[in-house]
């Protein structure tokens, strides 16, 4: 075998993403199971995502790919890896990692997930091997789109449109950060031209959020938070509604989300709302440094 290793930033070239779309179809075809969603492909042609993917190639022959993604651009990079079926066992998932590494430290990475399908047991012990141990799982859930007219409710929910004071407050409460942290969040879901965030009030006081991301025939939902003071109210339920028809507006097929298999709270209120299970995804870290 003639390895050779490289990476392409986003967002790739169409010849390349041709190649990189019948590998994974070879690799899907072979394991019985779906490899796009753990590895981002919605990114690949993205301009204003943070990420790359590091692609190995037997002379002229696509073998392998490792597809790494800063999610909210503070240089954490969340990756994972495919191999083709008839060249696994001979080193290419080594020689791939290794030049993520490379790559990782030359952008700056300052930590990295690698993420591995739960059943895959070929994919818990690829992050053994590299080093990873298991930190959580998420599960991805998803809901089908609403067509038609949002009925109105008591609350009203808007487009986030500098309401800087309202907001923060919010993600703060709800999520333990700090207004550092919460500044990043904020800044780089406002700047993403795939990426919308809503408010929603109560008699004109904020009382929740949530950020939608375009992908091709989804709408992805994140950030989605309640002030702690104002939860068990159904603020929740009705932002998800909301998101639901907001992919109906732009022409979604489905609405989806990840949240972590602990969070049995939040799981309960998505499965109420509607949402089922569709895959679960292994997260692991490295007590090594990047470089």
């Amino acid at each position: 075998m003639e390895l050779s290793t490289f990476a392409i930033s986003f967002p790739i070239d169409q010849e390349t993403l041709e190649e990189l779309k019948e590998l994974i179809e070879e690799c899907e075809h072979s394991d019985g199971r779906s490899y796009r969603q753990i590895l981002n492909e919605w990114a690949w042609t993205s301009a204003e995502t943070k990420g790359f993917t590091v692609v190995a190639y037997d002379e002229e022959r696509l073998v392998g790919v490792i597809s790494a993604v800063d999610m909210i651009g503070v240089h954490v990079y969340e990756w994972s890896c495919v191999v083709s079926p008839s060249d696994r066992r001979q080193g290419v998932g080594m020689e791939l990692f290794n030049t993520l590494k490379e790559n990782m430290e030359l952008r700056g990475a300052e930590g990295n997930l690698g993420l591995a399908i739960s059943d895959s047991e070929s994919g818990k012990a690829f992050m053994q091997k590299m080093d990873y141990h298991y930190e959580f799982s998420e599960t991805t859930l998803e809901a089908e789109a609403f067509n038609g007219e949002e009925t109105a409710e008591r609350l009203k929910i808007n487009m986030y449109d500098g309401e800087y004071e309202e907001l923060a407050p919010i993600l703060m409460a709800a999520f333990g950060d700090t207004e550092e942290e919460v500044m990043a969040l904020i800044d780089f879901n406002s700047h993403d031209a795939s990426r919308t965030i809503w408010l929603v009030f109560e008699e004109g006081e904020a009382v929740g959020t949530v950020t939608t991301v375009e992908a091709e025939d989804s709408l992805w939902i994140t950030a989605l938070a309640v002030h702690p003071s104002q939860t068990g109210k159904g603020i929740g339920s009705t932002l998800l509604k909301h998101c639901r028809f907001e992919a109906g507006r732009k022409e979604k097929e489905k609405v989806m989300l990840d949240v972590e298999i602990d969070n049995k709270e939040a799981l309960s209120i998505y499965k109420r709302a509607g949402f089922s299970n569709v895959l679960q995804v292994d997260y692991y870290k490295t007590g090594l440094p990047v470089s």
